[in-house]
């Protein structure tokens, strides 16, 4: 059988076994606090996943890191955000933050499933954050697993990030999960956003696949 025989017998596995061929975790050296907002802290060609560590997590809260506070505009994108339930505020930020960012506004689970699928075939978008965090989870469940192994087959063959907000663990072909949390409260709602960005820390797993 040909090497390219056996890769496509592979992928049909995976599709119509996906908890066979599910990845189990690892804990690894958590990331450090400085480098939470740098896109190098998420591994190319493969998606990462986010998920709260609790109500208050604060996840939301990576996107503004991510957008940082620049003085100036960027020419290009520096990253595509889909929104899921198109719920992202470009208004509480400066105009030079969203100028790095590429807003994809959507509706569903679906829709965002499928601006993903489109956009990381595209080959020149580097970065790609999917906020799933405001969709219901019966939703969000129905997507089904060939889509997301699909999604990070076209990512390592173009080399993307790919990076999933999500409200509990979706993905199961994520090479990287991480746990955030910055722990807010009520007391916490007049704080500046630069402090709260300094409260999310992060818990980290390598992902392996099953043997």
């Amino acid at each position: 059988m040909s090497a390219s025989a056996v890769e496509i017998l592979k992928q049909q596995l995976r599709e119509k076994f996906p908890q066979a061929h599910a990845l189990r975790a690892e804990p690894t050296v958590l990331p450090l606090q400085d480098k939470l907002f740098c896109a190098e802290t998420f591994p190319v060609g493969a998606i990462s996943e986010i998920i709260p560590a609790g109500a208050a997590a604060g996840i939301l809260l990576l996107i503004a890191g991510l957008l940082g506070d620049p003085q100036e505009a960027s020419p290009h994108p520096e990253l595509v955000l889909i929104d899921g339930a198109d719920g992202f505020d470009p208004d509480s930020f400066e105009d030079a933050a969203c100028s790095k960012l590429l807003w994809v506004r959507c509706r569903s689970a679906l829709e965002m499933a499928k601006a993903a699928d489109l956009l990381i075939h595209d080959g020149n978008l580097p970065f790609i954050l999917l906020d799933a965090t405001g969709l219901d989870r019966r939703e969000l469940s129905a997507i089904p697993a060939s889509a997301w192994w699909r999604i990070k087959q076209t990512a390592e063959q173009n080399g993307c990030r790919v990076v999933i907000l999500a409200p509990s663990p979706l993905v199961p072909c994520a090479s990287l999960r991480m746990t955030l949390s910055a722990d807010l409260t009520l007391q916490h709602f007049d704080i500046p956003r630069s402090d709260l960005l300094e409260r999310l820390h992060p818990v980290s797993q390598s992902l392996r696949r099953a043997t």
